[in-house]
């Protein structure tokens, strides 16, 4: 009798629920493998015809001889997108496809699942290159919901007593509108939106408000992330190519941190942001086929070739489809290698260098302050005639000038409460130069008659109104952040940034043209620090 009902117990752990005993799924493959490998709701991104992931062979391994210390058996990465339309989804698959290949040659396999339909899949795959052979549509998100996945404030609702035409005025601010004779559409649509938005605020969405402003900011941590050709139109707004340019209407300027390099630069993640949200809003119909989905948040997996889950991550906010968002692919380090993982683009990735002085919030402040040059230039000369200096004040002034920049290799002449001033020893000391200081006061307005007088002749000599002003090898350099008038030398900070401040210093630099001397700089339009 024990025999008979020990086999019944054998027959139904073995043979029962669809005879799961004959699937090549082992007994460790997790919740999640299980759930996306049994997935009836995914579709051809081509045909929009059911498809299904699938997943390698168990025991399948890597015959390209790179493992970078993992095993060899075969992986999958497993990467589930919110909307195809939304900027989470282009801006994670630029990394992935920028890793394909080293993920290819490490035997991960790639899948990505994005919700939309095929003319979305289309649009997806043209504006990103992602190829649709690694891509499969989940129209409705069905697979998001059966795995749980975090589909915004599900807290926050639309009362009652709100009206439809409440409703409607809220929907038409928003892109695709109300919809088109739905009636039973618009609560739902309306919904999603309020959970999306308040998700945007910050609101039931950890790390949403971290991420915006780390792409306004920059990040030291992360990586370059706007390549030197790179060009993003935005109706009349156009920045690039690289992060310098920027055109807005018929005002064109140069972004105040376009020579530093090697870390994610103040606003370049948001321009990367920008291109991608103008690709989706000029065709937001073709990219957002389910408007109900919009909060949905998506997730990534990688599991072994048996179904154990080696990693995984749920996002729970708008833009932090990563655990790590200044390096998104850093957990594939194990298996892929540190460098392509950590910097899959292969932009300059050195935190800005060692050398950060000349940076910070005085550039942007000492590049404004150019448009009051003209005052500057007024007040100067003002200033030493009303204590009276005469031409022989003037030309006894420039001797001295002349004689101090001949005799020593670097001279400065500074404020000694300008923070501009103290940024630009700064700036020296860190490279290690020595040079000569000729600090003529406090502040311009405690200068006396002979140092008046000096200032006034220093921008006679180089058309630079303020100070500091920095001097090498008898060249004006400009000053921190001010460039000379005719544009030979950017200033100290942009030499700096540019490796040609050292070359100056060691006597490798060349100007190409033998430079202009501080003598013949002609006065012109220059101003600040």
């Amino acid at each position: 009798m024990k025999l008979l009902v020990s086999g019944i117990v054998v027959y139904f752990l073995l043979f029962a629920h669809d005879s799961a005993a004959f699937s090549t799924v082992s007994p460790s493959s997790s919740r999640s493998y299980e759930i996306i490998k049994s997935a009836s709701s995914l579709k051809d991104p081509i045909t929009g015809e059911p498809s299904s992931l699938v997943f390698p062979d168990v025991g399948l391994s890597n015959t390209s001889g790179s493992s970078n210390g993992s095993d060899n058996t075969k992986k999958s990465l497993v990467v589930l997108l919110p909307q195809l339309g939304e900027f989470d989804s282009s801006e994670y698959c630029e990394f992935l496809i920028a890793a394909e290949k080293s993920l290819a040659e490490n035997a991960i396999d790639l899948k990505v699942i994005g919700i939309g339909d095929t003319t979305a899949a289309q649009k997806f795959c043209d504006f990103t290159g992602l190829s649709s052979n690694v891509l499969l549509i989940d129209p409705d998100a069905t697979l998001h919901k059966e795995l749980n996945l975090y589909a915004g404030p599900t807290n926050l609702s639309i009362p009652d007593g709100v009206s439809d035409g409440v409703l409607k005025f809220f929907l038409r601010q928003l892109p695709g509108g109300v919809p088109d004779d739905e009636p039973n559409k618009l609560r739902p649509t309306a919904l999603a939106w309020l959970r999306y938005n308040a998700m945007c605020a910050g609101i039931g969405a950890p790390g949403t408000l971290r991420e915006i402003l780390r792409g306004y900011f920059g990040d030291k941590q992360a990586p370059e992330r706007f390549r030197d050709d790179d060009v993003v139109k935005a109706g009349f707004i156009e920045i690039g190519p690289g992060v310098g340019p920027t055109k807005i209407g018929p005002l064109s300027y140069n972004q105040w941190f376009s020579d530093e390099k090697g870390y994610q630069r103040p606003v370049e993640l948001a321009t990367v942001r920008l291109k991608n949200m103008v690709e989706v809003l000029t065709q937001w119909d073709d990219y957002v086929t389910n408007v109900d989905t919009i909060p949905q948040r998506g997730a990534t997996y990688l599991f072994d070739a048996d179904g154990t889950e080696l990693y995984s991550y749920q996002s729970r906010g708008v833009l932090t489809y990563s655990e790590t968002m200044p390096r998104p692919l850093a957990f594939l380090a194990p298996y892929i290698g540190e460098t392509i993982a950590r910097n899959p683009l292969g932009l300059k990735d050195n935190g800005g260098g060692e050398l950060t002085r000349g940076r910070g919030i005085l550039k942007p402040v000492g590049k404004a302050m150019g448009f009051l040059s003209f005052l500057f230039k007024l007040e100067n000369k003002l200033q030493a005639k009303l204590f009276g200096a005469e031409d022989l004040d003037f030309a006894a002034a420039r001797k001295e000038i002349e004689n101090t920049i001949s005799n020593n290799k670097i001279v400065i002449y500074t404020y000694g409460l300008s923070p501009f001033s103290s940024e630009t020893s700064e700036v020296l000391d860190e490279i290690g130069a020595e040079y000569v200081n000729v600090e003529l006061g406090l502040e311009w307005f405690l200068l006396d008659k002979e140092k008046s007088t000096i200032r006034a002749e220093l921008l006679d000599m180089t058309g630079q109104s303020s100070l500091p002003h920095v001097f090498i090898n008898g060249k004006h350099i400009g000053g921190l952040f001010t460039g000379t008038p005719d544009a030979l030398f950017p200033g100290l900070a942009g030499l700096k940034e540019s490796g040609e401040l050292q070359k100056m210093i060691a006597g490798t630099y060349s100007d190409g043209g033998g430079g202009n001397p501080a003598t013949t700089n002609e006065p012109e339009k220059t101003a600040v620090a």
